[in-house]
């Protein structure tokens, strides 16, 4: 069902201490789409694509029982090692079946994954799996940005830099620049969302170590391994910055898109 981008040990745990996490308030609102006509018991979930569980936590909340699934057993050894949330439990899955039963569960998540999947597989699984009134949610958030209005020139540093990296991302990733544009859910009942970010206060550091998590950069430097390229980025930024303080905070954002469709048949 999907393809296979993160699965390094090390990228794997760069990626579990790194990448941001999803605001409670996005899975307020999906919540409150599954409860406008889904009136069942709220008992099982899951979240296909789960990598190291940011987003999968955030169903716990909600359901008796949340499953998160990714074909990673570097990633999903991440996800168990962080968990601490007893009605969560995380699975290598790298078939094309979502290993539940038929209409069993209220709500399946993709967090900054379907872009990865082979969608028609995908969609007839998800048909096959959810209950009558379950929701469908895909979501993902875009290049990072900074907020700060003395530092907005930094987001023409990082988006040149993210243009250099670009070529060495996976096709599929075009998905992520246009917020999902060409995804279209296989339901009728559907809407999409743009009104959240994740907001965050990173020094550079911080925000390099992030930026090491991207596969473009990954396979970036086993192209170009003679130097990192993220010496240079954030030597850039440093000095664009004007400051003598290297842990001055800035403030970044990440716009999220999300989509949510309703499975009205049996």
């Amino acid at each position: 069902m999907s393809k296979r981008f993160f699965e390094g040990a090390q990228h794997a745990a760069r990626y579990a201490a790194t990448r941001p996490s999803y605001p409670p308030v996005l899975m307020k609102k999906i919540i409150d789409f599954l409860s406008k006509k889904y009136k069942g018991v709220y008992d099982s979930a899951a979240d296909i694509g789960c990598g190291s569980g940011q987003s999968t936590e955030l169903l716990s909340p909600y359901f008796k029982k949340v499953y998160g699934y990714d074909v990673s057993e570097n990633q999903i050894k991440e996800a168990k090692a962080k968990n601490k949330l007893s009605n969560i439990e995380y699975k290598v899955n790298s078939t094309n079946v979502i290993p539940h039963e038929k209409q069993s569960l209220c709500l399946i998540t993709a967090a900054q994954a379907a872009h990865w999947f082979d969608l028609k597989q995908f969609y007839s699984e998800v048909n096959r799996t959810l209950k009558p009134m379950g929701v469908l949610a895909v979501y993902g958030y875009g290049l990072l940005e900074v907020g700060d209005q003395q530092y907005l020139h930094l987001n023409d540093i990082i988006q040149k830099f993210y243009q250099k990296m670009r070529p060495y991302f996976p096709p599929d990733r075009v998905h992520i620049d246009n917020k999902y544009a060409d995804i279209i859910l296989p339901y009728e009942e559907k809407i999409r969302d743009e009104s959240l970010k994740i907001n965050y206060e990173w020094n550079l550091d911080r925000l390099i170590a992030y930026v090491s998590t991207w596969s473009g950069y990954v396979h970036y430097m086993k192209k170009h391994p003679e130097r990192d390229v993220l010496i240079d980025l954030h030597q850039e930024l440093f000095e664009a910055m004007k400051t003598e303080n290297d842990k001055e905070l800035l403030k970044i954002d990440f716009p999220i898109f999300a989509l949510l469709g309703r499975k009205i048949t049996e």
